[in-house]
């Protein structure tokens, strides 16, 4: 029982108080998600006049490069506006790689390097949102497979070389898979680093994987365009099999470590 009124109110305070928190908290991200959807609709439709007024103007060709880095500013500003919506940096970065893509196919047609672009603008996009927050880790997932990707590109086009021979009805495998092979197991090797902090253990048998893909890749070399998909099913059930063998279970009561922002 209470001794006195004094001692419970001040029993009782703490708990309105928090409840009173809870409510502002609330009313605040009710109002922080109208204050972006507002300013999203402001910049997109002073944006979408102007660039209707440039259509007008000049070719069509210009359209959908100017509708894509409208949309890429009008994310980029929602992204900037708070910390919050730093989802927003994922959307920016994908409508100006394709704003990117279309502007160099008008100035340079049929060059390789606009692929070279997309893939490394996209890249930077996943690279730059996994930076911002430990709880955005998985982002370094598409980034890394975006820069592996883009490196092969890069190879193609830098380093002459004979093209695999075609085969109908089967896939059509660049010479430099291995790379992309060896980017990807680099990838889920470099979170497998982080599993102190970060719940990525898992991430050890993608990259021992991927990694086998990429010997077998280079082993096989240009039959790997015929048994590409044995290769695969056989690597993806010995990499099961070894997850099955060494996974552990966590012993009791012990938690999965936190992540933090």
């Amino acid at each position: 029982m209470f001794e006195n009124e004094n001692e419970m109110n001040t029993t009782i305070k703490p708990q309105s108080a928090n409840k009173k928190e809870i409510k502002m908290n609330t009313r605040s991200d009710k109002n922080q998600k109208s204050k972006s959807i507002t300013i999203f609709l402001v910049i997109f439709f002073i944006l979408a006049g102007g660039g209707l007024l440039a259509a007008t103007q000049s070719d069509d060709e210009v359209v959908a490069p100017v509708i894509m880095f409208l949309f890429a500013l009008c994310f980029s500003t929602i992204a900037a506006w708070s910390k919050k919506n730093q989802w927003a940096i994922i959307p920016t970065g994908f409508f100006a790689s394709v704003g990117l893509v279309t502007t160099l196919e008008i100035f340079i047609p049929e060059s390789e390097a606009i692929g070279l672009g997309f893939m490394l603008l996209l890249a930077a996009t996943f690279f730059v949102f996994a930076i911002l927050s430990k709880k955005n880790w998985w982002a370094i997932i598409p980034a890394g497979t975006f820069a592996s990707i883009g490196l092969v590109v890069v190879l193609e086009i830098l380093i002459p070389h004979e093209e695999y021979p075609r085969i109908q009805g089967t896939l059509t495998i660049a010479v430099f898979i291995w790379v992309l092979f060896l980017g990807l197991a680099a990838t889920f090797g470099a979170l497998w680093l982080t599993r102190k902090t970060l719940p990525t253990n898992w991430t050890k048998y993608p990259a021992v994987g991927f990694l086998t893909m990429a010997v077998l890749s280079i082993i096989e070399g240009a039959r790997f365009s015929q048994y590409w998909l044995v290769t695969t099913l056989l690597v993806i059930g010995v990499t099961l099999l070894l997850a099955m063998l060494t996974g552990k279970k966590p012993a009791a009561g012990q938690q999965v470590p936190k992540i933090n922002v």
